[in-house]
């Protein structure tokens, strides 16, 4: 991310939203780790570790996301970008808020997904990893190579749809099978909220798009 910026003193705010993209990514995946753990092994206390895990990412994230804002404010940097960017890290926050509240959800609720059903959940959740993940690839470039971002959200749009595709699949597969009316309803709210993150990936790929070609006029 060294090109963010031309100014020695702003070392510190590149190291520091670099950072919160990496705990950004981390919670991500330790969310993806932790559904597919419950899908096969049960509610356990693993799965009690990783909750407390993702609570330690989003406190040092919201940290950062903090102190970037202080800096950006204080130091006077990027006036004419300083919108775009704090509107960008504060939709990316919302992402980890998603991984967060889903991991706590699954520790509380423990919901039964039946084991006919598995395999969609868990390519649900290898799609929506996948559009988070190049959602942050394209906040990456965004700040160092903006003439990139259109292939990361490209990439995004794709994992996107494969996930909608998947839960529309798995959906339909549920609520035509002979599982209780009240079993079909958590399951479908699980494979909503999975495929939600990727949505939201989608969604912050088009800002990513319009922001870039801002960067570039």
């Amino acid at each position: 991310m060294v090109n963010i910026l031309p100014f020695k003193k702003t070392a510190r705010l590149v190291s520091e939203i670099d950072e919160f993209i990496d705990k950004v990514s981390e919670a991500q995946m330790v969310l993806e780790r932790s559904l597919y753990h419950y899908f096969e092994h049960g509610p356990d206390e693993e799965l009690d570790q990783k909750v407390e895990q993702i609570m330690g990412i989003e406190t040092r994230a919201d940290e950062l996301r903090r102190s970037v804002t202080t800096i950006m404010y204080t130091e006077m940097l990027m006036p004419d970008t300083r919108g775009d960017v704090l509107s960008l890290l504060g939709e990316v926050d919302t992402t980890l808020d998603e991984c967060v509240h889903l991991l706590i959800s699954l520790s509380m609720e423990r919901p039964g997904v039946t084991g006919e059903y598995v395999d969609g959940f868990r390519t649900i959740i290898c799609d929506a990893g996948k559009a988070v993940q190049a959602m942050l690839q394209g906040v990456r470039a965004y700040f160092k190579e903006p003439h990139t971002v259109r292939d990361h959200v490209h990439k995004i749009s794709f994992h996107d749809q494969e996930a909608t595709l998947v839960a529309l699949r798995t959906g339909r597969a549920i609520f035509d099978s002979d599982m209780p009316l009240v079993d079909k309803r958590e399951s479908r709210d699980w494979l909503v909220g999975i495929r939600n993150l990727a949505s939201h990936a989608s969604d912050v790929g088009d800002q990513l798009a319009i922001f870039a070609v801002k960067r570039s006029i």
